[in-house]
């Protein structure tokens, strides 16, 4: 169930998408043709990717790819530098909406409420295992989880000083 805070929403765990992968024709059907080199590529740069999932339908390979982050506010972190490193380049969420089918450039935006709601191959797999959230929860959520921590360390503290005034 999607947060209601105030705040774009987005798709937890931290997802994004990457389009116009490439891809080659065998037999009538699309074939990935580079996924697990830009993994491999993307992790030796240092981004906290979880899983590198390509999209396939009925014709093969669709050109997109779902990459998920750990859950944690260090993968929001490598997320948001991933995301961030393509829209220097002038490959991001705008681009591609603008972009001719004839380019050969990957691009990639962080997954968005409006992926999350559309009705293609990209939002019918953004709602399989994921969620929407806005960074206002993000930040409650953690909050929570600090206050949490501090408390069982204070409870163990005392308990430690209990045992030794024993």
């Amino acid at each position: 169930m999607a947060d209601t805070n105030d705040g774009a929403r987005i798709v937890k765990p931290w997802t994004v998408i990457v389009a116009n992968l490439p891809v080659r024709i065998e037999n009538n059907i699309r074939v990935d043709n580079c996924s697990i080199n830009l993994e491999r590529h993307w992790k030796r740069q240092g981004y906290l990717i979880n899983t590198f999932q390509p999209l396939y339908d009925y014709r093969g390979h669709s050109g997109f790819a779902l990459v998920e982050f750990p859950r944690d506010l260090e993968g929001l972190k490598s997320t948001f530098l991933f995301d961030i490193s393509f829209v220097e380049k002038r490959q991001g969420k705008a681009e591609w909406d603008e972009a001719s089918e004839q380019t050969n450039e990957l691009f990639a935006w962080m997954a968005s409420e409006e992926d999350y709601n559309k009705n293609d191959i990209v939002g019918c797999n953004l709602t399989n295992g994921r969620d929407l959230t806005s960074v206002p929860n993000i930040q409650v959520q953690e909050a929570r989880h600090y206050r949490v921590l501090y408390n069982l360390r204070e409870s163990l503290h005392s308990m430690a000083q209990n045992i030794h005034r024993s």
